[in-house]
């Protein structure tokens, strides 16, 4: 799948006059505002000519791609009823709650270094840790920004949920900044996808769109190693082979995807 390059990104706007919060957006971004009266006569026409463009809807701030004929809306909501049902249903049995290290009262300080769209970090943030969230992308860092604000204005539950995210801009891999360390490391990045046949959830078809897939031949686990105290958690699809080509200390698999745990010690 080849990726849209972020400079290519246009802002369309909803109204005919661009509201005070479009421009702000397209301002902070360096994005084109394109208003109603650019030609276009609907959303998949300027899709048709775009490829992948954002809009701020009633919703919140959505990233829309080209997907064959038709059209993926992407948008962070910490409100869902479906992630807000996964978190009461199973808890701390999750998969991923076990690779952390979720335990008892044990609640591990953790680094999503590639936070994507958020959800993972949100079900450990529902289960108690407190997490910083690394997102290199500047559109995706909105994206999330946008869902944040917007989950401060639901519930006291929610609310409490979304304090324990710590979000910042910025790159795992080439950031020169002096970072904290966290008992847990937590990876998800955009790897190619090795099934042909495997169906790409909507959210990552648009990341992959937007952004592409990350190179696997970094040194993903060498920097984990220098910020991890105990363990780094990588999230791998369940056929893909070992990160690195290096085995992991302990595995949870589930139906589509897995967690290999290296201990640091």
């Amino acid at each position: 799948m080849s990726s849209v390059s972020e400079a290519a990104i246009v802002l369309y706007q909803q109204g005919v006059e661009a509201s005070e919060e479009e421009k702000a957006l397209a301002n902070e971004l360096n994005l084109k505002l394109l208003a109603n009266s650019e030609g276009f006569a609907n959303n998949e026409e300027l899709a048709s000519a775009a490829d992948c463009y954002l809009q701020i809807k009633p919703c919140g701030l959505c990233l829309i791609v080209k997907d064959g004929n038709s059209f993926t809306s992407t948008h962070v909501d910490f409100a869902d009823a479906k992630l807000n049902y996964r978190v009461q249903d199973k808890g701390k049995t999750q998969n991923i709650a076990k690779a952390v290290g979720l335990k008892g009262s044990v609640l591990p300080s953790v680094l999503d270094a590639t936070a994507g769209l958020g959800k993972d970090a949100y079900l450990l943030a529902s289960m108690g840790c407190e997490l910083a969230m690394l997102e290199r992308s500047p559109i995706v860092y909105k994206l999330l920004v946008d869902g944040i604000e917007r989950a401060a204005k639901e519930s006291q539950t929610i609310r409490q949920r979304i304090a324990r995210m710590h979000l910042r801009n910025d790159d795992f891999l080439q950031s020169e900044g002096v970072m904290d360390k966290y008992d847990v490391v937590y990876l998800d990045p955009m790897f190619p996808v090795r099934s042909k046949s495997a169906k790409v959830k909507k959210e990552m078809f648009a990341l992959q769109k937007l952004l592409g897939s990350d190179d696997e031949s970094l040194d993903w686990l060498g920097k984990a190693r220098t910020l991890a105290k105990k363990r780094i958690v990588v999230k791998r699809a369940k056929l893909s082979s070992f990160l690195g080509g290096e085995k992991p200390d302990i595995q949870f698999k589930g139906s589509s995807s897995r967690y290999d745990v290296y201990l640091v010690t």
